[in-house]
């Protein structure tokens, strides 16, 4: 059964979660690919020395983190809003439904984001147009995330440790309205 939300568009019930759009999930997917692209290339080419450190933060991103994280979630082993993360995280970890988001996934996430998005900043500084452009990659991933994952999350999560300890899920409650 479908009832109409706030913002006037034909939204399922509460605590039903639809779909992720595959249009919006192919654009999210793509700005996160090529800020991490840019990224990568700016610290490979400007400051190769601190690539390890880079790729580590990236593997731990990709693995670490979904454990800590995705394998929480009520969307778990689904195609979620999230990059389609619920499914790897399905494939490599079992569900910890009876556990939340803790001081250890919001180290472990913002650590590894921080050099993802930092370490390539750094290594720019002195490469204006290389600097710019990952700006720029950036800016648009953020605001797509923000846009489509984590507004989807307020509207449709039920989970209350996201609404009491993602910092995220705080943005996008406050910039939205929901």
């Amino acid at each position: 059964m479908n009832t109409t939300c706030g913002c006037g568009c034909d939204a399922p019930e509460a605590g039903v979660w639809p779909e992720a759009d595959k249009m919006q999930m192919r654009f999210l997917i793509g700005t996160g690919i090529g800020m991490l692209g840019i990224g990568g290339y700016a610290v490979a080419k400007v400051k190769p020395r601190w690539l390890p450190l880079w790729l580590a933060a990236l593997v731990t991103w990709f693995t670490v983190c979904k454990y800590l994280i995705c394998t929480r979630c009520e969307n778990y082993g689904k195609a979620c809003d999230f990059y389609y993360l619920g499914v790897p995280a399905s494939m490599m970890f079992e569900p910890q439904p009876d556990r939340t988001l803790d001081t250890a996934g919001i180290v472990a996430e913002g650590g590894s984001v921080a050099v993802l998005q930092f370490l390539p900043v750094l290594a720019a500084l002195r490469r204006p147009r290389l600097l710019l452009l990952f700006l720029a990659a950036l800016a648009v991933n953020q605001a797509a995330q923000i846009s489509i994952c984590c507004r989807r999350c307020v509207r449709y999560s039920t989970d209350p440790w996201k609404r009491d300890t993602c910092p995220s899920y705080k943005l996008a409650s406050r910039i939205y309205g929901e």
